[in-house]
């Protein structure tokens, strides 16, 4: 295993002795910009890498919160008896089916602050 980089070091060792000093430069120069393209790919890897990280931290937040149930609380605010034959007779097309009903009715305050009313 040693002789493969022998030779690669001295083949390196007689390519440098057959070039001139600007050659040389020249090279030394397109290593050094290829040097700082690759820092700067790395760079800007490594941003991309931190804002996956953050996407993917704010996105298992979020699974954390829609697992959780959603309570509901409601309070019964008022409880109503409905007596159809109380109210007074309606003139119209339109007749409201639910204030026929007998029984009683609740109004529901939920924590959601909607108000119902449940017959």
């Amino acid at each position: 295993m040693a002789t493969p980089m022998v030779e690669d070091s001295s083949f390196e060792d007689d390519q440098l002795a057959s070039m001139t000093t600007e050659d040389i430069t020249r090279k030394s120069r397109l290593l050094d910009n290829e040097i700082r393209i690759l820092k700067e790919e790395v760079q800007r890897t490594n941003l991309d890498l931190d804002s996956y990280k953050e996407k993917i931290k704010e996105n298992q937040e979020k699974i954390k919160l829609n697992k959780q149930l959603p309570y509901l609380v409601g309070n019964i605010v008022e409880i109503l008896e409905m007596n159809p034959e109380d109210e007074a007779e309606e003139d119209g097309a339109n007749i409201d089916l639910d204030s026929q009903r007998k029984g009683k009715c609740v109004v529901l305050k939920t924590s959601t602050r909607q108000v119902s009313h449940l017959i």
